[in-house]
């Protein structure tokens, strides 16, 4: 995605944005906007030390709704990346649709280990590259809670240049499918019970190394465990049919898959992430959460259960930023094997 239509496309959501709360400010019921800036300081496998700053948006198009966010977020790293990126989940009045969208431009030295769960350390180089990627869904509610329609996908990769392996200096992935989502938690940035389910069939239209089919599949669930408790669980299956260039593989790591781990060290052509969680109160706006996770990824999905699973632990604190909305301010330390750790600093949990 060139500058041109990234800047393009934040003039839309704007648009849309300021179209939505007119619409808003018209009903009676409707909930004011949510605004919380906050300045960031943490460290990240991926990154190491880094400072930024993040802006998270909570509102409600109507008062039959449950909370849209938007959240736009900038961070300069230790190993001098820049990332600047705006993801937002937008349910429409009376949630008739769902708009879930993914924009993000960054300068990325990163690592690279090769291919499969089992590559030694010492197989480390550093290669370097510009990425902008463009992720749309529009979702139509079928019925109470479910959503249908379809997802489109567009990343590109300029100025690659690895230290030793010989690779395209530019690479891009169209993908376009369905999407379908059950969504019945009660809040999507904090949710205390209901369940998500999101099955996503993709086909690669324009590769730089190979078409495929990806299947990946996300589930969610959370209960209230007595009065100040939450236990969530999650499950993330997702495999693509053929080859593809090493930016399009399922990447094991990172905040959102295997917290503690590089986002990458491990990357294949299918991924099984297992994660579980207890999340509760411990005094005022305070709150902890403490869990573990086992993932693995595999070129064949045979090959699934006879790959070795990494596993990793998590626990830290939680702060209400939000009381009306219920939003927490997120801070997770997270530890996996051989010394892999990552401190993680986010709105809204991981899952």
């Amino acid at each position: 995605m060139s500058p041109l239509s990234l800047k393009t496309f934040v003039c839309l959501i704007s648009g849309f944005l300021c179209a939505q709360n007119t619409v808003s400010a018209s009903q009676k019921d409707s909930a004011k906007i949510s605004v919380l800036p906050v300045p960031t300081l943490g460290y990240a496998p991926e990154t190491r030390s880094y400072a930024g700053a993040v802006c998270q948006l909570a509102f409600k198009t109507d008062a039959k709704t449950r909370l849209s966010s938007l959240k736009a977020e900038f961070q300069y790293t230790q190993r001098k990346q820049s990332i600047a990126q705006i993801t937002g989940s937008v349910f429409l009045p009376s949630e008739k649709w769902l708009i879930n969208f993914v924009a993000h431009r960054s300068k990325f030295p990163d690592y690279w280990w090769g291919i499969g769960i089992q590559t030694p350390e010492n197989t480390r180089e550093t290669f370097n590259s510009k990425r902008n990627w463009l992720e749309a869904a529009v979702l139509k509610k079928v019925r109470p809670y479910w959503f249908m329609g379809p997802l489109y996908r567009h990343q590109r990769f300029d100025g690659i240049v690895f230290e030793q392996t010989q690779s395209p200096s530019s690479l891009k992935v169209t993908a376009a499918g369905l999407q379908c989502l059950h969504d019945s938690r009660n809040n999507m940035l904090n949710p205390a019970e209901g369940v998500y389910l999101d099955l996503q069939i993709t086909r690669n239209v324009a590769v730089s190394a190979g078409n495929g089919n990806r299947i990946q599949i996300d589930g969610r669930g959370y209960k209230k465990v007595g009065e100040k408790s939450i236990a969530a669980g999650r499950a993330v299956f997702s495999y693509l049919s053929a080859p593809t260039h090493f930016f399009d593989l399922a990447l094991l790591g990172g905040d959102r898959n295997l917290r503690g781990y590089y986002l990458g060290r491990f990357r294949d052509r299918g991924m099984l992430v297992l994660n579980g969680e207890i999340r509760t109160s411990i005094y005022k706006r305070w709150g902890a959460a403490v869990g573990a996770a086992a993932g693995t990824v595999f070129s064949q999905p045979a090959d699934v259960f006879g790959n070795p699973f990494k596993p990793a632990f998590n626990a830290g604190l939680r702060f209400d930023a939000d009381r009306k909305e219920n939003i927490n301010l997120r801070i997770d330390y997270a530890v996996g094997l051989k010394g892999q750790s990552g401190f993680y600093f986010a709105f809204g949990e991981a899952f």
